[in-house]
């Protein structure tokens, strides 16, 4: 496990913390209103938001290891893309540290 790879995960976290906070807020908007919500990635100077509906936010949140973040943002030796969207992409993060850190912190669980 490197160094890098946990922080980068738990930046992740740490900005799926903040966007589950950010739903609640918003419980009860209609589903096909745009939320808007932090970048999930795991650059610790990112500041950028995403347009996501509230089916969208669930449909990644349904695995802990699933993030949505902007296309420019994906970190390929931490995670792999497994969907493309006009507005953001979903990754998952890979196995070993990445994948462990992502279901540890899911506010979910």
């Amino acid at each position: 496990m490197s160094d890098r790879e946990e922080r980068v995960a738990r930046n992740e976290a740490t900005s799926r913390e903040i966007n589950e906070a950010l739903e609640q807020a918003h419980e009860g908007a209609p589903s096909d209103r745009y939320l808007r919500m932090v970048c999930e990635c795991g650059l610790v100077t990112c500041d950028r938001m995403i347009a996501i509906t509230t089916p969208e936010y669930e449909r990644v949140r349904s695995d802990p290891r699933w993030f949505a973040v902007l296309r420019e943002h994906v970190v390929p030796d931490v995670e792999v893309m497994l969907e493309e969207h006009d507005r953001f992409v979903i990754v998952v993060k890979r196995e070993g540290t990445p994948a462990e850190v992502a279901e540890v912190e899911d506010p979910r669980s």
